[in-house]
């Protein structure tokens, strides 16, 4: 009796062991996604990084010198609150040691006011634009030998590669509305070396940012047919990304905020306002930036 049971687990242990490896590499055949490698998303966020800073350029554009002055003065005061809450507010050490410095930091905030004008800060803030586009082109040289093998299509290669330096001439000449123009065209052409990557979204998150960023120029212009049909194009690529990411709860609830926020885009065109066309934009790209993690 011993004999046949010993016989039978030699019999069984061999399935079972096989069985368990093929469970194993079934796991691991679905972990395993074709992405897109950190080359290239260097070179798309960094894109989107340059978009971005424009919106603080433009805020101190838009402020007179006076006005300058005294935003910087309240964020001055806001960082020394922040600083003596972080000293210690409940001890006794920590109330002693902010009225010796008290005076000392009175002197220094005062000595501090209006030391950086308006142009300054500019140019300080165009020198960090300009860092960033360097870097981008760094990411691209870094990532076209692996497109190159990956077989990317000449053509289009070239548009991507014209698109970004063009969208470097207008960085260069510093005008606002073609950086935001060419750059999201340039977003746009690089969808196609996402798409080499049979798992990835970016590709049609891509495009849709740059639906998003040329509905808005459009909707500026007063060109409402133009941006509607922009945001139109940009819901058929939420469908395709709806197919890829069917199994993946969280990422359906990051897209389904992004159709909702494309949709309350479309509603903002009617009125006719450009801040808060700006804040559904915003809310849009802010979701993209949700899927891209």
């Amino acid at each position: 009796m011993n004999r046949k049971i010993y016989l039978a687990i030699i019999i069984i242990i061999p399935f079972f062991l096989m069985a368990c490896m093929n469970k194993n590499d079934k796991s691991s055949k679905i972990e395993q996604k074709e992405k897109a490698p950190k080359t290239l998303t260097e070179v798309s966020d960094g894109i989107d990084e340059l978009l971005d800073s424009l919106d603080s350029i433009m805020e101190i554009v838009d402020l007179t010198e006076s006005e300058f002055q005294t935003q910087q003065s309240n964020k001055g005061e806001k960082m020394e609150d922040e600083s003596n809450n972080k000293s210690g507010n409940n001890s006794e050490e920590g109330k002693n040691q902010r009225e010796g410095q008290e005076n000392k930091g009175n002197h220094q905030s005062k000595k501090e006011k209006g030391t950086m004008t308006k142009d300054e800060a500019l140019f300080l803030k165009w020198m960090e634009v300009d860092k960033k586009l360097e870097e981008i082109h760094e990411s691209w040289n870094n990532y076209e030998v692996e497109s190159i093998k990956k077989g990317v299509n000449t053509e289009k290669a070239n548009e991507f590669k014209k698109n970004l330096n063009a969208f470097s001439i207008a960085v260069e000449n510093r005008t606002m509305e073609d950086i935001v123009n060419i750059g999201s065209k340039t977003i746009n052409f690089l969808a196609v070396y996402f798409d080499l990557y049979k798992d990835e979204i970016r590709g049609d998150l891509s495009r849709i940012k740059y639906s998003v960023y040329q509905s808005f120029i459009e909707g500026q212009r007063g060109n409402k047919d133009l941006a509607k049909e922009l945001l139109t194009n940009a819901e058929d690529h939420i469908s395709r990304i709806r197919q890829k990411i069917e199994k993946e709860e969280d990422k359906i609830k990051d897209l389904d905020k992004l159709s909702l926020s494309i949709t309350d885009m479309r509603l903002a065109l009617e009125d006719n306002n450009e801040k808060l066309l700006k804040i559904k934009r915003d809310i849009a790209l802010n979701n993209i930036k949700s899927l891209e993690e």
